[in-house]
């Protein structure tokens, strides 16, 4: 090992030689040592093998690790007994980690995802996180990837410069501070100049490039401030530290003054028993409260705050910040704005594909909507759930399905592209009854993540009837709905409330 007294860790999680995650981060510290039974071992993510491999090596090792990432594609874990990881695309960025702020890291993305359950992936990110102190939620596009991560050779993690926030007068009302101060450490061998930026309510209020000299301390006066930006720069304009952090000025108390037990003996009660205790006691036992609220801390200019809050909600009621979000009044031309609404969403520009949920999506929805569809490149797919009733009229129909395909063969000799070309149309029954209830519309986007949607009324007359609203779902709710609909356009219920049998397919398999 070449004796420089620097060194640096390499760490790399990986699965049937793909890669989880692995960094090379520089500056590791003289004192720094691994356990013998950490340096390889091998770990389970929902039953599928994974092994972690970490070292540290000295300069000449990690300028081999490094170069080959960056020449070859490759993470070459072939010295420390491990597998050659191929690589590929990269990108250099700012990262926090490691004890340090905004370092210069290369991350290189493997050419494949290793293949895990969405189980084994949660087990991956809470693994990560306790090991290496990473939250792969908030940086997702590091996750399957490898990060080379550099450091200068007198960066010890410690901040060049300190930010901080004292109150003269301890007896003072508590308020915003509108004054900071900045202190440079010894490590600083000459002057740097500090970009602080300063926020009140999420909006800029202050900007000043200020200089400062080694071991020196400067106090500023400014504005009233809630949050800092603060980007340090040495003589040569390189950012060699950047820190952004609000001020925690005002902390909110619930005080709850506890009432009774209450026991409930209904038919939800009686359901959970012999589901365990837990469940049985939430199902059965509810315990009253009051609650106060409370604010303790700094108060933003109250008359200023009331002005904002009423016309900013001024504004909104008269010019609703457009959104996922819609609403359709009852009636005609609203109806017609739904229609207009689905053509801007299933947008062949936008999306590739789309599906639309609805147990009642009938023949004359079919007519009053498919039809007036534009784009000509969305594959569209209808999952309905019709038995023998017109979801229009109400009427009993025994040859509705017969009737629907006749209607779909009609619009593809009337030239309805989209019937024609790109429409799939599945029907589901469980037995006597439908196959699902809730109304849903899920778009794929050529880019970024899909897209689903949960409508209040069924496509039959929209905004005819009744107002019609569509809200997007996201985070859990989003992902567990997108599985939902994938099984329902594949004939299949994953909630397991039915058993579906699809009983019609457009166009024929």
């Amino acid at each position: 090992m070449t004796e420089t007294g620097r060194r640096h860790w390499l760490w790399v999680a990986f699965s049937q030689e793909l890669l989880l995650y692995g960094c090379l981060v520089h500056g590791a510290g003289r004192e720094a040592a691994i356990p013998k039974g950490e340096q390889r071992k091998a770990v389970q993510f929902d039953g599928t093998d994974a092994e972690i491999l970490q070292t540290l090596l000295d300069d000449d090792e990690a300028k081999l690790i490094a170069d080959a990432a960056l020449g070859q594609s490759i993470l070459d874990l072939s010295r420390q007994g491990g597998p050659d990881i191929v690589l590929s695309g990269s990108r250099h960025r700012l990262v926090d980690g490691f004890g340090r702020r905004a370092r210069p890291t290369e991350t290189y993305v493997g050419v494949e995802q290793a293949t895990l359950s969405d189980l084994g992936w949660h087990q991956v990110l809470d693994f990560l996180k306790d090991a290496i102190g990473v939250d792969f939620r908030r940086a997702s596009d590091r996750l399957g990837a490898f990060d080379v991560y550099d450091a200068s050779d007198t960066d010890d993690g410690d901040p060049q410069v300190e930010f901080s926030v004292e109150r003269s007068d301890p007896t003072q009302k508590l308020s915003c501070p509108e004054e900071f101060t900045l202190s440079a450490n010894g490590t600083i061998a000459d002057a740097c100049s500090v970009h602080v930026e300063l926020q009140l309510g999420g909006e800029p209020v202050f900007s000043r490039l200020i200089s400062l000299r080694p071991a020196v301390s400067r106090t500023v006066t400014a504005v009233p401030f809630d949050h800092y930006r603060m980007s340090v720069f040495d003589p040569s304009g390189l950012l060699i530290q950047f820190e952004e952090h609000p001020l925690l000025l005002r902390v909110g108390l619930n005080m709850s003054a506890m009432g009774p037990n209450l026991t409930i003996n209904d038919p939800l009660a009686r359901s959970a028993q012999g589901l365990g205790t837990e469940l049985q006691d939430r199902a059965s036992k509810v315990r009253m409260r009051s609650t106060s609220r409370s604010l303790i801390g700094a108060q933003n200019d109250a008359a200023f705050e009331i002005h904002r809050t009423t016309m900013r909600a001024l504004t909104h009621r008269l010019v609703p910040p457009s959104g996922s979000d819609r609403w359709f009044q009852r009636g005609i031309a609203d109806e017609v704005g739904v229609i207009a609404h689905f053509n801007s969403l299933l947008d062949g520009a936008r999306v590739s594909a789309g599906t639309i949920v609805d147990p009642y999506f009938g023949i004359d929805t079919l007519k009053r909507v498919i039809s007036r569809l534009e784009s000509l490149d969305v594959n569209l797919t209808v999952v309905t759930s019709l038995r023998e009733t017109d979801p229009e009229t109400n009427d009993q129909k025994l040859d509705l399905l017969h009737e629907l395909e006749t209607v779909l063969r009609d619009l593809r000799s009337d030239g309805i592209p989209n019937a024609a070309r790109r429409l799939r149309l599945i029907n589901l029954i469980d037995g006597p009854r439908q196959a699902f209830h809730d109304r849903y519309l899920l778009l794929t986007p050529h880019e970024g993540e899909r897209e689903v949607y949960l409508l209040s009324n069924s496509l039959n007359r929209m905004a005819g009837n009744w107002p019609f609203c569509m809200s997007r779902l996201e985070g859990a709710a989003a992902r567990e709905a997108v599985r939902y609909i994938d099984g329902l356009a594949n004939g299949r219920d994953i909630s397991g409330s039915t058993q579906p049998t699809t009983t019609f397919q457009w166009p024929s398999p």
